[in-house]
């Protein structure tokens, strides 16, 4: 599947486009960050959240791909996917999502290097179910308020499970005025808005209608204390969508992690995140 380049930044064009098959037949995307002249030798791998764009990363990335090869993931529910069939789509799973992890993981071979995940949101749910099932090694997680459990609306998740994708593309327009007239302010915050409506178009209501009917009733609190990689979890206080005190739980039943509130969501994917991001590495590189 080619990128939609009228949707892509001109930082995202840079990346070269790999795609991995799954053993269900399913085929992810990896953008890959080679930019780099002299590399750090940890490699740095991303896991966005839920049909989450890439310009939700873009100012975070920018600036490591000059000191880092970076491996941007996008799981099963992204436009970027390809899918055998429409039987495949309707059984997407939040387990399958944590599977193509581990997949990927052993096509790159990167057990065999050095490497440190960043996630955030249900990126965090996946790897937390990857890394509680031992299905990836690294260095270190950085992980931006990982969501262990959902409290989904009974409603939303109906409305997605029976509308169909053309009722979609219908109401997009008034989607697109309530996104920007209440959700946020697009005067003010345009960037982010601008990402909201890029999520919203790419958004395929097939492959998400299951996933967020699970979301009704998940969580796994249960899987974090049996992780043992060592752990940066980054709150930000300030955020409403992403509760910082459920970071601090992740935190707490972590057995080796430490904890940093960066404020604001804006912060925790902007430069400070950045900069927490190279210390952490610092600190693994001179560990091993």
């Amino acid at each position: 599947m080619k990128r939609n380049n009228d949707l892509c930044s001109d930082f995202e064009k840079l990346a070269s486009e790999h795609y991995f098959e799954m053993s269900d037949g399913v085929k992810v995307r990896i953008l890959k960050f080679d930019l780099a002249e002299k590399p750090n030798e940890t490699i740095l791998f991303f896991i966005p959240g839920f049909v989450t764009v890439f310009q939700s990363w873009e100012k975070v990335l920018k600036p490591l791909s000059k000191e880092f090869q970076i491996l941007y993931f996008e799981s099963r529910e992204k436009t970027s996917s390809i899918m055998p069939n429409r039987k495949t789509e309707r059984q997407l799973t939040l387990q399958k999502m944590a599977h193509d992890i581990k997949e990927v993981i052993e096509q790159l071979e990167l057990d065999k290097k050095s490497y440190v995940t960043v996630c955030s949101s249900t990126g965090g749910t996946i790897e937390v179910e990857a890394l509680s099932k031992k299905w990836l090694n690294p260095k270190g997680a950085v992980m931006v308020g990982p969501t262990m459990e959902y409290n989904m609306k009974f409603i939303a998740t109906f409305m997605v499970s029976v509308v169909p994708e053309f009722v979609k593309r219908l109401f997009f327009p008034f989607f697109k005025w309530f996104m920007g007239a209440v959700y946020v302010n697009k005067k003010e915050h345009p960037e982010q808005y601008a990402k909201y409506i890029r999520a919203g178009k790419e958004a395929k209501m097939r492959k998400i209608r299951r996933v967020l009917w699970q979301m009704r009733h998940y969580q796994c609190w249960e899987m974090v204390p049996k992780i043992d990689t060592y752990c940066l979890l980054v709150g930000a206080s300030e955020d409403k969508m992403h509760r910082t005190e459920a970071t601090k739980r992740v935190y707490e039943l972590l057995p080796n992690a430490k904890f940093i509130d960066l404020g604001t969501n804006e912060a925790a994917h902007d430069m400070p995140l950045v900069e927490e991001i190279k210390k952490f590495v610092q600190e693994i590189n001179k560990k091993s």
